[in-house]
């Protein structure tokens, strides 16, 4: 299988989701005589030229919590603008939450207290996690996520998303490299796992495999989780991973739209991941069958069954990788969703959510949690 890259670097040439290369032009640079029409750029239902914005605008967000995110996360965030306006947005703990445009939070740092408020009228509430709800609860607790108006989570419900795999120019590429070769490629299942009691169960489901001691199609587990093969100081994952047919990606817990760098990782590798996660996961997908969803197995005996079924049958593997190839206008609807709310399309959420904060100032809106949205609850839960 060779990769196309042509199809696919059409749209890439963005600038923080602000500029766009002229289709034209993206075409005639890669040798390309047919221009593909591309993606209308995410739009608010208010245009942001309606906004009597002036040419620069300070827009403050006082941190109000610990998080993960390492000393660059606060400060003035650069390229920040918004139609012909610069946004001077700025994160700190140190800014005064008394007259802060916004209160950021995040969520997995609070340990379940919601003692947040507002200081004025026009002020934003922002919880933000990228953690799973089932790991912090607190995120399916209504009379606790109540409290904010504005949600900045891994949940596609979320006002200003912050998914796992961004989208982002650099990543896009990576994720359509051509994989290695069928003939190239060890007959086996990758396994690499160093977190051995995760909630998902993964562990248990990957020891029953092992298990099996298949001998057609062996488990590799590189990990610290029931280890198989020797390991002598370090080695990259996704070098190794890129080498097998089969690769484990399952989450440490499952819950709607938590989908981490695991299944990024495994797609960009190009092996075919052996995929648990949600039951919504074709739709975060660049092709429903991209995958091996082991939700829909159910059991080691039948993921053995199906892992034989392809690893002798190129043609059946070869079209789980066939999406690598296609025609960006091609691949699933769902994905091309998501890289509109991506940062393929869209600047860094930092600058998303002082884009929203500037927006309220002007005309302030009602907000309201992803728990309150009907449309994303209806299948909440369904594992």
């Amino acid at each position: 299988m060779h990769l196309q890259h042509a199809s696919h670097q059409k749209l890439l040439h963005l600038d923080h989701g602000h500029t766009q290369s002229s289709p034209v032009a993206a075409a005639s640079a890669l040798g390309r005589k047919d221009p593909v029409k591309p993606l209308a750029v995410h739009s608010t239902n208010v245009s942001e030229e309606s906004y009597p914005f002036k040419s620069v605008e300070e827009v403050n967000i006082g941190v109000q919590t610990g998080h993960f995110f390492g000393n660059d996360f606060e400060g003035l965030q650069q390229g920040c603008t918004i139609g012909k306006t610069t946004i001077n947005c700025r994160y700190g703990v140190g800014i005064n939450p008394e007259t802060a445009d916004a209160l950021w939070y995040h969520i997995p740092s609070m340990g379940g207290s919601s003692n947040v408020k507002k200081h004025h009228p026009k002020q934003l509430l922002i919880g933000m996690s990228m953690e799973s709800s089932e790991y912090y609860p607190a995120l399916d607790n209504k009379d606790f996520m109540k409290a904010f108006d504005v949600e900045s989570s891994y949940r596609t419900c979320s006002q200003v998303p912050v998914f796992y795999f961004d989208y982002n120019e650099k990543q896009v590429h990576a994720l359509f490299k051509a994989p290695v070769s069928f003939e190239q490629k060890k007959t086996a299942l990758v396994y690499v796992n160093s977190n051995c009691g995760a909630k998902s169960g993964r562990s248990d489901i990957m020891r029953r495999v092992i298990a099996l001691k298949d001998q057609e199609v062996p488990t590799h587990s590189w990990g610290n989780c029931d280890r198989n093969m020797e390991v002598t100081g370090s080695f990259d994952k996704m070098e190794l991973i890129r080498g097998y047919k089969f690769c484990v990606a399952m989450e440490n817990s499952i819950t709607k739209d938590y989908i981490t760098e695991k299944l990024w990782q495994a797609l960009e590798a190009g092996c075919v991941p052996v995929y648990l996660g949600p039951h919504n996961v074709a739709d975060f997908l660049p092709d429903p069958d991209a995958i091996i969803d082991y939700n829909r197995l159910g059991s080691p005996e039948a993921l053995n069954k199906e892992l034989h079924r392809l690893a002798t049958d190129r043609d059946a593997y070869e079209a789980k990788l066939a999406w690598k190839s296609r025609k960006w206008e091609e691949l699933a609807p769902s994905f091309l969703r998501m890289v509109e709310r991506s940062h393929v399309r869209q600047p860094h959420s930092r600058c998303q959510l002082c884009r929203l904060a500037l927006k309220n100032r002007y005309r302030p809106q009602n907000f309201s949690t992803c728990l309150f949205d009907p449309e994303w609850t209806k299948d909440y839960h369904v594992k």
